[in-house]
């Protein structure tokens, strides 16, 4: 449970300094029918520890608007990942770890589908996230496994 607050107060407390959405903790879960809509964004945490990051699309572009303050209609999908990979960075950053950031600790990077369906099912989760943010959807999961540092992480 301790893991599950620091996550959300984490992931709130960086998604309302660059949304102007608010973020609400929500009692449901992540459906595996609901895998395919969000951008997902994936992070080495440490030798054995990843972050999976997912965020429905209008809400991802939303928060590319708000942080180059500019209008959604006027953004590329690259800045839609950009918005999701520096959120990412910036959550991960503050994420308590067992051991020096500078050692283990990756970049964030997008995952596709099948890594995504992958990390779900054969890892270990440790604490899970689901939220709204500005209507939207917002998941965010901490992921444990010892094999994670023999094996390089998800591909």
């Amino acid at each position: 449970m301790e893991r599950h607050k620091q996550l959300f107060d984490i992931s709130k407390s960086v998604w309302q300094s660059f949304s102007s959405a608010p973020l609400v903790l929500t009692d449901y879960s992540l459906e595996a029918s609901k895998v395919e809509s969000p951008q997902w964004v994936y992070c080495q945490l440490s030798e054995d520890h990843v972050v999976l990051l997912g965020i429905d699309r209008n809400a991802g572009y939303q928060l590319a608007a708000d942080m180059l303050d500019s209008s959604i209609d006027t953004l590329s999908e690259e800045d839609e990942k950009d918005a999701m990979i520096e959120l990412m960075n910036c959550i991960c950053g503050l994420l308590d770890r067992d051991h020096p950031a500078d050692k283990c600790f990756g970049l964030p990077r997008l995952l596709e589908l099948g890594g995504v369906k992958t990390l779900r099912n054969s890892l270990n989760k440790v604490a899970e996230v689901n939220a709204n943010a500005g209507n939207k959807w917002f998941y965010i999961a901490l992921f444990e496994d010892k094999s994670i540092g023999e094996y390089g992480g998800i591909e």
